[in-house]
């Protein structure tokens, strides 16, 4: 997870949990990376106001289980451990709002049936969300 937000001043915040900022391994989170939803209250914080945002980008990467029901359901042959990630890229300008997925992988591929697959899951969730 990793956000950037441009209105009176910038704020980018880059997702990376701090480990130092835990005083237990017990209290220490088993992931490299914030949830957007512990984020999402600051990151509203920020958006809100009377003037719209100069501009807005943020990049979640898809839950593990997403990711491997999105392989296991694709006509792939990539395996889970192929894959790095899978990526949504929200890039919101003034009137334009831009949604792309990306996908990060282990390995050199040319198959590209995967990110065609991902590319179809997302617009369908889209739409069933009411956003496109």
């Amino acid at each position: 997870m990793e956000a950037s937000f441009k209105k009176e001043i910038s704020y980018h915040i880059d997702g990376h949990l701090n480990e130092d900022f835990f005083d237990s391994d017990s209290e220490r989170p088993e992931r490299e990376y914030c949830l957007w939803k512990e984020v999402r209250p600051f990151a509203f914080s920020i958006i809100k106001g009377k003037r719209l945002p100069l501009g807005c980008k943020v990049v979640l990467a898809l839950p593990k289980a997403t990711v491997s029901f999105l392989i296991k359901e694709s006509r792939c042959s990539f395996r889970e451990e192929d894959i790095e990630g899978i990526y949504l890229n929200i890039l919101y300008e003034p009137e334009n709002l831009l949604i792309t997925t990306g996908i990060s992988y282990r390995t050199f591929s040319l198959d590209k049936s995967l990110e065609q697959d991902v590319d179809d899951h997302m617009k369908r969730f889209l739409q069933k969300k009411g956003i496109c």
